[in-house]
């Protein structure tokens, strides 16, 4: 689905973007909608990079306690709906029982 956009635009930028659509072999539509793809994704990407700047920076400004208890509230939630699995060791005699082992998958033995 398309939509029909009507915007103004300076002479010298009409003249560049019809060059730039005549030298891609595209209409100026096309090139029109990956600059601004590329525009928004530049953005984003800016946003992103400064919320995390400033998660960072709020993170730090933390007492040493309170990190570890955001650290231990976000491990928490980024484990929720998981079921830890039982703890295991795995027990070699040679290397190459540890190799047999590793190349069928290093998969748990009962």
């Amino acid at each position: 689905m398309t939509t029909i956009l009507s915007i103004s635009l300076p002479n010298d930028l009409r003249s560049t973007l019809d060059a730039e659509a005549k030298r891609q072999r595209r209409s100026r539509s096309f090139v029109v909608a990956e600059a601004i793809r590329d525009y928004v994704a530049r953005q984003e990407r800016a946003a992103f990079a400064e919320a995390r700047e400033r998660t960072l920076r709020e993170g730090l400004s933390l007492a040493p306690a309170a990190r570890l208890k955001l650290a231990e509230d976000l491990w928490q939630e980024l484990a929720r709906g998981y079921k830890p699995g039982r703890p295991w060791t795995a027990a070699f005699n040679t290397f190459e029982e540890y190799d047999r082992w590793r190349r069928r998958g290093g998969e748990r033995v009962a």
